[in-house]
């Protein structure tokens, strides 16, 4: 079934220029764009500086942990990239790592739950930016779906832990 939905998506590459720039793009650069408008939003935000910073902490340490997660998964489940198993259309150069659970997912959601948190209007964009960014990774053919799932879940576990730790009193906000 994961195959499947891979071949869905992915079987879409290759047939029309524009739509594959569009999922390079997402695949690959999106990400850099969500953090450029998180710091944004963190130096035009009018509310307490301390405040804004314990959020971008907060988004470090569950990208941090989420990372940190992948590495021992890794070490234990070891899942080959689609183009190491499978005929793919393969847009973006190749990547010699485990596929699962998907790290630029996994990034892109711990940024949007956690500014979610937050802001929920900010976090809305944030989040359909994410979606975008998890599904090119299957189009362009470095994911399976369920490395996304996996992304997503970890990226949720990692902002949910993250964010019950009352940083303002730590930070003595």
């Amino acid at each position: 079934m994961d195959y499947y939905l891979f071949q869905l998506l992915n079987n879409l590459a290759g047939r029309w220029r524009p739509l594959d720039w569009l999922g390079i793009f997402c695949a690959e650069y999106l990400i850099f764009i969500m953090a450029f408008v998180i710091v944004a939003w963190t130096i035009f935000n009018k509310n307490n500086r301390r405040a804004d910073a314990a959020i971008i902490l907060e988004i470090i340490l569950a990208a941090f942990f989420s990372y940190l997660v992948k590495i021992i998964i890794n070490l234990f489940y070891f899942r080959p990239r689609p183009f190491s198993a499978h005929d793919v259309n393969l847009l973006i150069g190749k990547i010699s790592d485990g596929s699962f659970p998907s790290a630029h997912t996994f990034l892109s959601f711990a940024m949007a739950f956690g500014i979610y948190f937050y802001n929920k209007k900010l976090g809305t964009v944030l989040l359909i930016l994410a979606a975008f960014v998890s599904f090119s990774r299957i189009y362009v053919g470095v994911h399976y779906p369920l490395d996304i799932l996996g992304g997503v879940t970890l990226a949720w576990i990692s902002v949910y832990t993250v964010n019950k730790i009352n940083w303002k009193k730590l930070l003595k906000i």
